[in-house]
């Protein structure tokens, strides 16, 4: 497998789209390449020539793409606001000093950390450190790639068709027909003519389908090195003319970047491409529907996705990083995607539901409206200003919020076929889904997941005020506000536990399966991510549950029988990705968490079941019930080492983190 990867890097491996210089031709367009028709080439008979041969980009952040952990120091200020887990964390962390008076906060020495008003200390970009021989190393140049090599065609097939069953249908804006016939008529013609930018497209293809495949048919280690490699490549053949030019081509490729980086530890890159794709779509006028007119309606349909897809990602990005959308939404003007235009190939399921991917689109706009507008209303527009509301105003947000997540799930999507699980999955449920619906099963295991997301983001401000109020003794001094805030809150706390629960539960489930089944989930990453937050969100709401006990036995009790699935969690990210190091350090952090909170709560009111497979039924009864009615997120470990129990997160990580 080594020698596999070392030949993806060498400039004379076998599968060469160019195998001699690229020559330009006179009438071919600027951004095309010729190669000769040649299928191989003696080592050594190519003469490297710098121009075309890209340095490998080691550049790496301490903060995962998907806005999600901190690794180490960091030497400059980057913001990351309200709604981002590094947000959340200072929460929970001072709540665990409040509850652990008798420990002094203490930074760990390799981790030094300082805040910047309303920003925290993001790392520059920098090699990895590879431990005591990494100064020796660092003076080795880096491997060059050749930018126009392709793997083997039964491999590059390969990668194309995992691409579009997972990654293409949950952001299907690239038009699966039309790109296999590109693929193909650049096969036919043997590379003699390729647009450079869509070269750069279909790296960026391979490189997004070799990383976020699980399936187990090759160490993650090797898969991320694999990855890096076309990654290297649509890099270098697409970064000069991503700050040059502007085509649909080119927004698409951006898009895709964007995805690739937030499983990587490249969180600046990931920030920044999405920025570039965002402006080249304004410049190409996808965002409005008078240009869209003028194209023919396959073209039409295909620009009016991708502008759908430069939302959804804005709004990702700005609930995982806690900064402002670049989109406001009232300049999202463009008619809901076709339910006539079929984005990908035709297979028996298709053929009998041709409005599949139109309807999971459709349902996944419309419930990205209601995160901006969670993000509006209960995060400030994540801005970082100081605004002052009171607890009536603030409990009207999530009321409002909570009724147009009903809204969405109990009328939109019956009405576009689909369904989400808004109460815990077992395996029962997995391995009652059926063959003949793997596209409808994958869309509702997505859609259950970012609904119960977003049903935590939005009650999460309520469990941050109970944090925040955590270890108030005197009752008399709480005010009127409070007091209602807090009774309201606890009700939000037990909506933020089901929906976390629901997530653990419903990734748990999957993830411990396998063949088809196990593929239903979204990418790693964003399993990550959603798992991950979810038992956070869990161990903030049985610090604030158990300051109930004595006074609000049953509020206790409610959230308490959700202890185990922290121990779930970790054991979900252990079998989600296995030989992931990004995976490996999350799992690592909830143990520890795991450890630290018994002490902390004082007891352990829940059976001794490490992997409960169920919320009981008879605690689902907060505020909202579910029966009325989706890389993970930045933290500064610096801030909340407290004491010996944090020691290990220290070390493991005060050290930058090498992705390889």
């Amino acid at each position: 497998m080594e020698n596999s990867i070392r030949q993806l890097q060498s400039p004379t491996s076998s599968a060469l789209v160019d195998r001699q210089e690229p020559r330009r031709d006179p009438n071919t367009p600027e951004d095309s390449v010729q190669s000769p028709p040649t299928d191989s080439v003696a080592p050594g008979s190519r003469s490297h020539n710098t121009s075309e041969l890209g340095e490998i980009d080691v550049s790496e952040s301490s903060i995962d793409g998907m806005g999600a952990m901190k690794f180490t120091d960091e030497e400059d200020c980057g913001f990351f606001g309200p709604s981002s887990n590094i947000a959340f964390m200072r929460y929970i962390s001072r709540a665990i000093a409040k509850a652990s008076p008798h420990r002094e906060p203490t930074l760990n020495s390799s981790t030094p950390q300082r805040e910047c008003g309303g920003k925290v200390s993001v790392a520059k970009s920098r090699p990895p450190s590879r431990g005591p021989a990494s100064g020796a190393e660092n003076l080795i140049p880096s491997p060059a790639v050749n930018i126009y090599a392709l793997p083997s065609e039964e491999r590059t097939w390969s990668l194309i068709q995992q691409y579009f069953y997972k990654t293409g249908q949950l952001l299907p804006f690239i038009h699966e027909r039309s790109f296999c016939e590109t693929y193909f008529q650049m096969k036919r013609e043997r590379f003699s003519k390729v647009r450079r930018t869509w070269l750069g497209l279909l790296n960026i293809v391979l490189a997004i389908a070799a990383s976020l495949s699980t399936n187990g048919d090759m160490p993650a280690e090797k898969r991320i090195q694999e990855s890096d490699v076309y990654y290297q490549r649509a890099n270098g053949l697409c970064d000069r003319d991503s700050r040059r030019n502007a085509s649909l081509e080119m927004v698409q490729y951006l898009l895709i970047l964007g995805q690739y980086l937030q499983g990587t530890q490249k969180s600046v890159q990931a920030w920044t491409a999405h920025g570039l794709a965002i402006s080249a779509a304004y410049q190409l006028g996808l965002h409005s529907p008078d240009a869209n007119r003028g194209f023919p309606p396959l073209e039409c349909e295909i620009r009016k996705r991708t502008w759908f897809g430069c939302v959804l990602l804005d709004r990702t990005l700005s609930m995982t990083f806690g900064r402002p959308c670049a989109i406001p939404e009232s300049y999202v003007k463009l008619d809901m995607p076709s339910q006539d235009l079929q984005m990908l190939s035709l297979t028996a399921e298709t053929e009998t539901h041709p409005t599949l991917d139109g309807s999971f689109f459709t349902a996944a706009i419309k419930l990205y409206v209601i995160l901006y507008s969670v993000l509006e209303s209960c995060y400030g527009a994540n801005l970082g200003f100081e605004v002052s509301t009171n607890s009536i105003d603030a409990m009207s947000g999530i009321v409002e919020g909570q009724h147009r997540l009903d809204e969405w799930r109990l009328q939109l999507l019956p009405s576009l076929g689909l369904e989400v699980w808004d109460i815990p999955t077992s395996r029962e449920d997995v391995e009652k889904m059926d063959t003949g619906s793997v596209i409808r099963h994958r869309f509702n295991v997505v859609l259950s997941v970012r609904y119960n997301n977003l049903r935590i983001l939005l009650h999460r401000r309520c469990l941050e005020s109970l944090l925040d109020s955590f270890q108030t003794q005197d009752n008399t001094m709480l005010t009127s506000e409070t007091r209602l805030l807090q009774h309201m809150g606890l009700s939000s706390v037990v909506s933020c536990v089901e929906s976390a629960v629901s997530i653990i539960s419903a990734v748990y489930n999957m993830s411990s399966g396998s063949g088809w089944r196990r593929e239903l989930l979204g990418a790693w990453n964003y399993s990550l991510y959603y798992t991950f937050n979810a038992a956070l969100v869990i161990f903030g709401s049985l610090i604030v549950a158990s300051k109930e006990r004595d006074r609000n036995p049953s509020a206790w009790t409610m959230v308490s029988h959700s202890r185990p699935y922290i121990d779930t969690a970790a054991e979900t990210l252990r079998q989600l990705d296995s030989g992931n190091p990004v995976v490996e350090r999350c799992q690592e952090y909830l143990l520890q968490l795991s450890a630290i909170l018994d002490p902390l709560i004082s007891e352990k009111p829940y059976a001794d079941n490490r992997l409960a497979p169920h919320f009981p039924t008879e605690y689902s009864s907060g505020l909202f019930p579910l029966g009325s009615s989706d890389l993970v997120p930045p933290m500064d470990l610096g801030e909340f080492m407290i004491g010996q129990d944090w020691d290990l997160l220290g070390r493991m990580f005060g050290q930058p983190h090498s992705e390889k």
